[in-house]
């Protein structure tokens, strides 16, 4: 998030082109400035004054992760859209890394009926061409259809 962007070099003349580095300066030097470990004890110091508990989850390769069936990837991730390259699930890149440390925050206060519970309700957005054999969407054998309600 804080690399520099790389540099345009306009090979005609030779010189540099603007590369939005000015712009991109400003949002590091905010997000570097953020006082994170106030962010958090702020945090805490709300939710033990409430009775509650904090945990602290890793968010690493959550975006990366699919959520239907475990697998992690650089390549599931493609912008904003998510698309597992093993069993086809997809979704908002964003909106499913979120849910996936939601469930790994539930999964380690409750143990591993958390994770089951997610792959129920994330049954219904596997891609119909990653099962199908003839590779078409609503054309589904009865033995894929099988496969997807188990």
């Amino acid at each position: 998030m804080l690399r520099r962007c790389k540099v345009k070099v306009d090979e005609t003349i030779g010189r540099f082109l603007k590369n939005g580095q000015s712009r991109k300066k400003g949002l590091n030097r905010a997000i570097s400035d953020a006082s994170w470990s106030e962010l958090i004890l702020k945090i805490e110091y709300l939710a033990a004054k409430q009775g509650k508990v904090v945990i602290k989850i890793n968010p690493k390769y959550s975006s990366q992760e699919c959520r239907n069936c475990g697998h992690t990837d650089k390549s599931n991730r493609d912008g904003e859209k998510f698309i597992c390259i093993k069993c086809g699930y997809h979704e908002h890149a964003d909106i499913g890394a979120a849910k996936t440390i939601r469930d790994r925050g539930l999964e380690t206060v409750r143990g591993d009926s958390a994770k089951l519970a997610a792959r129920q309700l994330n049954a219904q957005k596997v891609s119909p061409r990653s099962m199908s054999k003839r590779g078409e969407y609503g054309n589904l054998s009865n033995q894929d259809i099988k496969s997807a309600k188990s």
